[in-house]
């Protein structure tokens, strides 16, 4: 009988909140617009259930054995659990162009899986075992160190949790050539048994650092493709001189990605940049308002929109990186404070006051109840009444124009 005793090489001394962290990472690290969504949810549920299945693997994980003729249900178990998580990560690996090799202790986890799942049908590929001109690899006798076999677990072997006997047999026909010879097999070694010892904390420590190199290893990460740079044209389209920008030909040019921030959903164009173009055509064309506010406006809008279009074109940041054009952060200084504006500012305005401010579309659409109570909470804080005859993204404007206003006057 030859016998293996199978020990982890490395150690895995985390946590298994350490490794799902680890796993959140690699997502925001890995997942893009061309993610196949519904493929890696499922390859990621598995890989998290699996986390935590051989975390808590305990000293019981193949059951009490299978002196019964096949094994307990718990070597079935953990038989598929390995399946499973070893082809989410190959699996996963392709999609994220990241390949992990399996170390050899992964191997024999496999083949063992294979004998207690396929064991009953002619296994000839048990790879991690030398077992050159066998034809057949069957699954003998699972035995579990707290059965009733106690002499399986003596001298080095006391420590471990199971022992697997491999049968294996080279299908020998040549004995009958030879029927005189009673020790035929023996000599011909017909017969090669196999025990393979298993102690819960190896196998648990095999396979959960093999999962925590998976989510460590680098590789060719699809979010570091580069982002398109605009062409060279930031002078025609921002002029600083003349005080224009060209706001449609800006967002022409950043609407074909989400680094811009630019969406389309349901048929409609989402851009903060469209907040200011409304915000800017506003105060150009109204006779009312001071040239102290339009200046402040103007400026104000070509500042920040400009910064936009420098920090787009610098590879090195991320989307949340870029210059926010969303019109209460451009003018976050002059807006007064009030009870509610948290409330109604940050949460309500543009979801339910405002829908389409910052949108490519018109639309006077809003909740009645909401504007109402913006219009009192701002109009207390201004001490004056806003023009509200307009449309619903006019009265926005009108609030940003009186609040720089009240700002000068004080």
């Amino acid at each position: 009988m030859n016998s293996i005793k199978l020990l982890s090489s490395n150690e895995f001394s985390g946590t298994s909140k350490e490794l799902q962290d680890k796993l959140n990472e690699k997502i925001e690290r890995c997942q893009n617009l061309t993610t196949y969504a519904n493929t890696e949810a499922s390859l990621l549920w598995i890989i998290r259930g699996s986390i935590e299945y051989f975390y808590n693997l305990d000293d019981g994980f193949l059951g009490e054995g299978n002196a019964s003729g096949i094994p307990n249900i718990e070597a079935d178990h953990f038989a598929n659990n390995i399946y499973r998580l070893i082809n989410a990560i190959d699996y996963l690996g392709r999609l994220w162009k990241l390949k992990i090799e399996k170390n050899k202790e992964i191997k024999l986890l496999l083949d063992i899986r294979t004998l207690i799942v396929h064991s009953g049908e002619q296994l000839t590929k048990v790879e991690s075992l030398e077992l050159e001109g066998y034809k057949d690899s069957q699954l003998g006798r699972v035995i579990s160190r707290k059965g009733k076999n106690p002499f399986h677990f003596s001298n080095e072997f006391s420590s471990m949790d199971y022992c697997i006997q491999i049968w294996n047999d080279k299908h020998d026909k040549t004995k009958k050539h030879n029927l005189s010879k009673v020790d035929h097999h023996i000599d011909n070694e017909s017969y090669f048994d196999i025990e393979i010892y298993l102690k819960a904390t190896d196998v648990r420590n095999i396979i959960l650092y093999h999962v925590e190199k998976f989510l460590d290893y680098g590789g060719e990460s699809r979010i570091n493709e580069e982002p398109k740079a605009l062409p060279d044209i930031k002078n025609k389209v921002i002029n600083e001189e003349t005080g224009s920008i060209n706001f449609d030909k800006i967002a022409e040019l950043v609407s074909k990605n989400l680094r811009g921030g630019y969406a389309k959903e349901n048929g409609v164009d989402h851009w903060d940049g469209f907040g200011l173009k409304r915000l800017y055509e506003y105060s150009q064309n109204r006779f009312d308002i001071s040239d102290e506010v339009r200046t402040i406006i103007k400026e104000s809008i070509i500042t920040r929109i400009s910064k936009y279009w420098d920090d787009y074109q610098n590879k090195s940041l991320t989307e949340d990186d870029l210059q926010i054009l969303d019109i209460r952060s451009v003018f976050s200084d002059f807006t007064p404070n009030f009870g509610d504006k948290s409330y109604l500012e940050n949460e309500k305005l543009f979801d339910f006051i405002a829908p389409f401010f910052n949108t490519k579309n018109q639309h006077d659409a809003t909740d009645i109840a909401y504007l109402a109570q913006f219009i009192n909470e701002a109009e207390k804080s201004l001490g004056k009444r806003l023009h509200i005859e307009q449309s619903v993204d006019s009265l926005v404007c009108e609030y940003f124009v009186q609040s720089i206003q009240l700002k000068i006057e004080s």
